[in-house]
């Protein structure tokens, strides 16, 4: 779950065709293919980009999305437009159900071997046939210590008053109830009306102390020192301290949720040899140890880690985040009780 704004520029970050490919006279005449991905912003190292593209004679574009319903509407509306898609951990059980995803050919990804093994066949995707994990962590609260002095231990310290109006909260209506669900000690997958009722009025007396719900530019906000505690991935916490070293990261004993953002192929992408050759090529090792430099989020690739440097491997945010994960509970599809928290999100965002 994922993320710079400026990578979009260096991207070429446009949707250049309604497909990924092109005609067969466009390839007989050398034009460069397109590779159309749809994920979660400042996930690709810039140059590793551009020497796919120079290797494949190829063109990358790379539309963001803020968070899992805004791409699954964008799927329900063409998702055949792009080549590959992030879903994260509960989305990719939502569209294997409505039959949104191609079955991959692991044979022409063979770096997916170097996958940690316990990153494999996860809940979500129980026999790994429909997506490959990017990378993995856990939501916490972020928090800048010249202004939080007392490192916080529970949810409930975000409805301190004392942080009124410099409270940050990831624009993902899953992510903000889990605060207030695991506040009470309740699944973050609650169906239960009332409960889900009492996170809402928790979430709505807070609101008069968030100053913005945001997922691309968050940690740019607590890196300008603009918020002072508010919640957070662990990759973009790591991501955050590299740039503020005042902020810091915990993951309170209540719980939180563990999540996975992932590779994926739309059903009816015009382009999935060009797609799978993008995912071996990020799993390769040298590879893939830049681009996570780059990121500063977790790697899945065990063979990759020889390559990070020692700043990477001792970074005590990614620390706090994998040594969290025991603390975490996965996201799932709740079916139809989904509206029902669609509908306490508008009202909340309305008010805020």
């Amino acid at each position: 779950m994922k993320k710079l704004t400026y990578l979009l520029t260096a991207l070429c970050f446009s949707v250049l065709l309604g497909g990924c490919g092109s005609d067969n006279s466009a390839k007989d005449a050398g034009a460069p293919q397109v590779l159309n991905l749809y994920g979660w912003a400042d996930y690709f190292d810039p140059d590793v980009i551009s020497d796919f593209e120079k290797q494949n004679n190829c063109k990358i574009t790379y539309d963001v999305f803020s968070n899992n319903e805004e791409l699954l509407a964008k799927m329900q509306a063409g998702g055949a437009q792009f080549d590959i898609i992030m879903p994260s951990d509960y989305m990719v059980t939502t569209m294997r159900k409505l039959d949104m995803l191609e079955k991959l050919d692991l044979a022409k990804i063979p770096n997916a071997k170097y996958i940690s093994a316990d990153l494999r066949k996860l809940p979500f995707d129980p026999t790994g046939e429909y997506t490959l994990p990017y990378t993995t962590g856990i939501t916490g609260i972020i928090y800048n210590k010249k202004y939080v002095k007392e490192t916080p231990a529970k949810w409930d310290d975000l409805w301190n008053t004392e942080y009124k109006g410099h409270v940050l909260l990831l624009n993902d209506c899953r992510e903000v109830f889990s605060v207030a669900l695991k506040k009470h000690g309740w699944s973050n997958n609650s169906t239960d009306p009332a409960q889900v009722e009492a996170a809402f009025k928790d979430l709505k007396q807070l609101n008069s102390s968030v100053i913005a719900y945001d997922t691309e530019n968050l940690k740019q906000k607590f890196i300008a020192e603009e918020g002072w505690i508010g919640i957070m991935w662990s990759g973009d916490a790591a991501f955050t301290y590299r740039e503020n070293n005042n902020v810091g990261f915990v993951v309170p004993d209540q719980g939180s949720l563990i999540w996975s953002d992932n590779f994926a192929i739309p059903k009816g992408c015009k382009n999935k040899e060009l797609a799978e050759k993008f995912m071996n090529y990020m799993y390769d090792p040298k590879v893939s140890a830049k681009n996570w430099e780059f990121m500063n989020c977790a790697n899945p690739n065990d063979e990759a880690l020889k390559y990070h440097s020692q700043a990477y491997l001792d970074d005590p945010m990614l620390k706090i985040g994998k040594e969290s994960i025991p603390k975490g509970e996965w996201l799932t599809d709740i079916g139809d009780s989904i509206t029902m928290y669609d509908r306490y999100w508008t009202e909340l965002k309305a008010g805020q």
